[in-house]
């Protein structure tokens, strides 16, 4: 009888963490749009869309580049009812993904993300394969942005901002995200720009 009533609290207890663990993912995309601050700054559309894209993405990743094409269609096609946001996912063995992850969340901090964004992505087969650290070019794209220099500079080294990469990658994860480019399209995962397309048209049919 102990053994059973043991084996019922540890049965318990996991369904508690599993439970505590759906609550978090989805306080973090329920349906309303309603995210965090920081991902405020990583958002762009109109937060009542119909369409809402959580973006999991590495700057390195070459399919992750030619996905932006695929999402500016969807943004000027349906200008009203698409709303995204990218969250961090740099991968294993992409050598120069993390300083251009932090470049980028370094921007977003002087809400100036979505250029440094773009920039990445148009020049990544420029800084991708340096065999020396890009980072004198990311300075120059933060430069062009906009982007105060100094205070630049100074959030690169900053181990907080290296934290929030890997909470939003740690995040992924746990939804299932394996490879990049991964999203969801109001809760549902689907991989890969043409799914992406064929998954947003569906829901505004």
């Amino acid at each position: 009888m102990q053994r059973a009533s043991l084996t019922y609290r540890l049965t318990g207890i996991g369904l508690v963490m599993i439970l505590i663990g759906a609550i978090v993912i989805l306080r973090h995309f329920k349906p309303s749009g309603s995210l965090a601050a920081g991902d405020l700054v990583k958002s762009k559309g109109p937060v009542q869309a119909v369409v809402k894209i959580i973006e999991f993405s590495d700057f390195q990743c070459p399919a992750c580049r030619v996905a932006q094409q695929t999402l500016s269609e969807l943004t000027n096609l349906y200008p009203d009812k698409v709303r995204i946001t990218f969250q961090h996912f740099p991968l294993e063995g992409h050598r120069w993904s993390p300083l251009a992850h932090q470049a980028a969340e370094c921007a977003a901090d002087q809400k100036h993300f979505w250029l440094y964004h773009d920039r990445l992505y148009a020049e990544q087969a420029a800084w991708s394969v340096a065999a020396e650290n890009p980072l004198e070019r990311f300075l120059r794209y933060a430069k062009d942005a906009g982007v105060d220099l100094d205070r630049f500079s100074r959030c690169l080294g900053d181990r907080q901002i290296n934290q929030r990469i890997r909470q939003e990658k740690a995040t992924g994860v746990g939804l299932g995200v394996r490879s990049t480019p991964s999203f969801f399209v109001n809760g549902k995962m689907v991989v890969g720009s043409q799914m992406l397309k064929q998954e947003v048209e569906k829901v505004l049919q």
